[in-house]
């Protein structure tokens, strides 16, 4: 196993962030713009356009197993991840652009469009991702360091990904002057020079995290030599469910994915027509969020240090109950400040911030986590399944992440929210019903994710003795 010292540790540590920093700009662009971009800009049917979104994450999320399994079987001089973190970078950003500037073409040929391009994005992307994650337990066996390298990761997929979102709302999508407040988002320009922008980072950054990360390359393969297979990756998966700690890890993501996943869909949506804000405010709110990155960077290893990942996860769960579904449930029982009202957006800035550092920190801990049961899994199985396990998590997230996409696609056509408007024109009602399927739904879902955790006794003892009986068996 290679480990960090001093003069590889900036290498890493760089190539962690700029990994993270290309797959925020890349998830957030498609979470949280690509559905309005095509349902109220382009004119696609909200639920087709969420159909597409969650059909190209299942097929990405079958496709992860492969890539893990493939990955961990992998014999090549360049070693057992970077050939497909090489493979990754030109395929990531083309197909990227190419989303944001579709023919035109009528309702069934933009969902086969829209549908097409976003299963190759994301599988372009897995093919870094997933490797690149594999890696975190190959370079460093130390409890807390493999939190601090993922801190860096997620810190610098939110902080960038926040300072596009930023932009895309102070600039490539900021109201004319004596427009209507929020009829920003309507224009194509925006999205299209954001697009290629975003493109451009995604692409510089891929190729700095699998340059960097070149020298901790491991080069042979630790499990046997046999014909990588849907069945046989299918058995597989299906056999770390058996590992208590990984099955809690699987349901716990399972369903804070679900809540993620409706949440993202829908955000574009919950900032002009449930809280009002026109798009200088809503720039103002993601510019606040740029803290929630560094918070969750400074944060993170301080609340980490000496306690266990499982209570600090639990604890980080719990309040993103309180900030993330508590704001619209409060709202809609009239228990918060009024739409319009300057108390109401200091308080959503507030909320904000504190929102985005507990996302941050979920997904640091989590990917923590994942890394520590792969000791525990190679005393059980005698080899390391580094790609396989960090796929697996991968497939549920995905999964479950394109059925919150779908459900948020479903919302809106369940609640017959205009298409092609802006949020003057949304009746009333149509905005409590939004807010009333929002909230609970996702208080729900972060519930049962809590209760998964409940399950998982994998502590820092445990995997001190792991890495210890791992190395007097090697």
């Amino acid at each position: 196993m290679n480990q960090l010292t001093p003069s590889s540790t900036l290498r890493v540590k760089l190539s962690f962030a700029s990994s993270g920093i290309a797959q925020g700009v890349v998830s957030n662009g498609v979470s949280y713009f690509l559905l309005i971009y095509y349902s109220q800009v382009l004119g696609l049917d909200p639920a087709l356009a969420g159909l597409a979104m969650m059909i190209s994450l299942f097929v990405d999320a079958v496709s992860d197993p492969l890539v893990g399994s493939w990955s961990d079987r992998m014999r090549h001089k360049w070693g057992r991840r970077h050939p497909f973190l090489f493979a990754s970078v030109i395929p990531s950003a083309a197909c990227y652009y190419l989303l944001w500037v579709p023919p035109d073409l009528d309702q069934t040929g933009l969902f086969v469009y829209l549908l097409c391009l976003t299963v190759a994005l994301r599988l372009s992307l897995s093919i870094h991702a997933v490797p690149f994650n594999a890696l975190l337990p190959e370079i460093t066996a130390d409890y807390e360091a493999r939190t601090r390298l993922m801190s860096y990761s997620y810190s610098g997929a939110w902080f960038m990904g926040t300072v596009l979102a930023v932009l895309m709302y102070a600039y490539w999508l900021a109201d004319a002057p004596d427009s209507v407040p929020g009829s920003g988002v309507l224009r194509v320009s925006g999205y299209i020079d954001a697009g290629f922008v975003s493109a451009v980072v995604a692409l510089v950054c891929l190729v700095i995290a699998a340059l960097g990360t070149f020298p901790n390359r491991q080069l042979a393969a630790t499990m046997p030599r046999e014909t990588v297979s849907l069945g046989m990756v299918f058995r597989q998966s299906l056999k770390t469910l058996n590992d208590r700690n990984f099955l809690a890890m699987v349901v716990s993501g399972l369903a804070s994915a679900l809540a993620a996943g409706t949440a993202t869909a829908l955000w574009a949506y919950i900032q002009p027509y449930f809280w009002g804000f026109d798009s200088e405010q809503t720039s103002a709110l993601l510019a606040a969020q740029l803290l929630s990155a560094i918070a969750a960077f400074a944060v993170t290893p301080r609340v980490t240090a000496g306690r266990e990942k499982r209570d600090v996860l639990i604890g980080v769960s719990a309040m993103s109950i309180l900030v993330g579904s508590g704001p619209v449930v409060l709202a809609l029982m009239g228990w918060f400040p009024a739409v319009g009202s300057l108390g109401l957006f200091y308080t959503m800035v507030v909320m904000g911030v504190i929102q985005v550092m507990l996302i941050v920190m979920t997904s640091t801990l989590t990917a923590s986590m994942i890394a520590d049961i792969v000791e525990s899994r190679a005393l059980q199985t005698e080899r390391r399944e580094e790609g396989l396990l960090f796929s697996v998590i991968s497939f549920v997230n995905k999964a479950a992440s394109g059925a919150g996409v779908w459900a948020g696609g479903l919302i809106l056509a369940f609640i017959a929210f205009p298409v092609d408007t802006v949020s003057a024109a949304v009746p009333s009602a149509t905005v409590t019903k939004l807010g009333w399927l929002y909230g609970p739904t996702l208080a729900v879902f972060y519930v049962i994710s809590i209760v998964a955790l409940m399950s998982y006794t994998l502590n820092r003892a445990q995997h001190e003795s792991n890495v210890n009986n791992l190395a007097q068996i090697t």
